[in-house]
């Protein structure tokens, strides 16, 4: 009986395989021509395009099934706040003391936007700028290519991730190019989004993380990078400030804030130390050194 079975199913399948090959031995006929050893391929770069395009979509129907891996609540009023004003406009400053969950808040409206087919996003660009806690004791030239010597700088990005999605699913979005790191300092000349094949715009989802350690200059050239459809999220601490700043000048968060307050389409999200959670312990450490 069981060699009956098996008989049939090797049948079966044996004969879907000889249509799969038939069809797939007429479609390399129909785009490939075979003349003196040598294969020339007949595709036009519209057929090329599409193809592309084609698994693009694949790939991005296959980022709107993920699921988070733990339950997103909003631990107060001011995250979900937040969430909503990212969803709102096309960019947010948002200004507050560590551990409110800036960042992570930031990446879960991220992900939403990646999965929402009508916020037209395609990718999450994460930047910083390079700068060490001190440049008294700084570490030096760091080995390896730029991927290597930044990656220190990008990976409370990628922890936050795993939180919201799993390890797997961050994976996927990284080696599939739906979420990558860029360098501040090698920004001039790109633009942020994409376009498809027949010319419609996709927008990128950008967070530009740690923006109080950037100069005016710095700031004025990530906001003009901003491609069609896409959104910019800038999150800062003024009261953690790395540069080097002379008397009076004002780190690139401060003076945006300033200079591009009553915009349309522009955000403004502020965190106090009581909204702090990642441990409660730290609200009145942080409060005393927001004293001094």
């Amino acid at each position: 009986m069981k060699y009956i079975l098996f008989l049939i199913f090797f049948k079966k399948e044996r004969l879907s395989f000889n249509k799969y090959a038939e069809r797939l031995i007429k479609n390399n006929q129909q785009t490939m021509k075979i003349s003196k050893g040598k294969i020339r391929n007949k595709k036009t770069v519209e057929q090329e395009l599409n193809e592309m395009q084609e698994m693009d979509d694949f790939l991005k129907d296959q980022v709107r099934s993920f699921q988070y891996k733990i339950n997103c609540k909003f631990k107060n009023k001011k995250q979900k706040s937040l969430f909503d004003t990212i969803l709102e406009n096309r960019i947010t400053f948002v200004r507050g003391s560590a551990g409110t969950g800036k960042t992570l808040i930031s990446l879960m409206a991220g992900l939403e936007c990646l999965k929402d087919k009508q916020m037209n996003i395609g990718q999450i660009i994460l930047t910083k700028p390079i700068v060490e806690i001190t440049s008294q004791r700084g570490l030096g030239a760091l080995p390896g290519d730029i991927n290597e010597k930044t990656l220190a700088y990008y990976t409370h990005f990628y922890d936050n991730l795993t939180k919201l999605i799993g390890t797997y699913q961050t994976k996927y979005l990284k080696e599939n190019g739906f979420i990558k790191e860029t360098v501040l300092n090698y920004l001039r000349g790109s633009t942020f989004g994409q376009y498809t094949s027949d010319g419609k715009s996709i927008g990128s989802f950008c967070i530009f993380d740690e923006s109080q350690n950037c100069t005016i200059q710095e700031m004025k050239t990530f906001i003009s990078r901003m491609g069609e459809n896409s959104k910019l999220v800038i999150l800062g601490d003024t009261d953690q400030i790395d540069l080097k700043l002379m008397k009076g000048e004002k780190c690139g968060l401060e003076d945006a804030i300033e200079r591009l307050q009553d915009l349309p389409g522009i955000g403004f999200i502020e965190f106090t130390e009581d909204e702090i959670v990642r441990d409660p312990f730290l609200v009145e450490i942080m409060k005393r050194y927001k004293k001094s």
